[in-house]
């Protein structure tokens, strides 16, 4: 079992991956992390986008193996290398010609690393041309910012996931 944890301005006791922003990293979906300052960060993050709520920390447990078993569709990037970033780009642009993409919930689940601000001024810079791929991957690697985000995108993928708690901070 791995601990997930949630960053939101409510409870999120029932995820629900249809209510997630389009143009993420993975696609559309329930982004949660095993790095608790991260999701922190991002339940302060929109507690203030939002302008209501409180900040709140949803702690889940999510069953690798159970939803490998099952058959669910699990894409898993290990590093940040030109894969991870093809995906990113074409999640984040709508991308549906480029060769994977998860624009169409494809993957049920998928495990990589965040394209935080950081890593997406890089992306940017790249697409823009004052970057080569190359320098922005080198970037990325030797990057100590880096965290794994899990995300699911499928009412059948959340089954895998068992609330424990939820926090609330101030």
């Amino acid at each position: 079992m791995i601990t997930l944890y949630h960053g939101s301005n409510c409870d999120v006791r029932k995820p629900i991956p249809m209510k997630g922003r389009r143009g993420t990293d993975f696609g559309q979906g329930f982004y949660l992390t095993p790095d608790m300052d991260s999701a922190r960060s991002m339940a302060s993050l929109v507690t203030r986008r939002q302008g209501d709520g409180i900040k709140t920390i949803s702690v889940y447990e999510f069953d690798l193996d159970a939803a490998s078993i099952a058959g669910l569709a699990i894409r898993q990037f290990g590093s940040m290398d030109a894969d991870w970033m093809s995906f990113v780009l074409a999640n984040r642009c709508f991308d549906r010609s480029a060769p994977d993409h998860n624009i169409d919930k494809l993957y049920d689940i998928v495990i990589g690393f965040i394209a935080d601000d950081k890593i997406r001024n890089m992306i940017r810079l790249y697409r823009s041309g004052m970057l080569k791929q190359d320098d922005v991957l080198k970037a990325m690697q030797e990057a100590p910012w880096r965290v794994m985000q899990y995300s699911f995108h499928t009412p059948r993928s959340t089954r895998f996931l068992a609330l424990k708690e939820v926090w609330h901070e101030q």
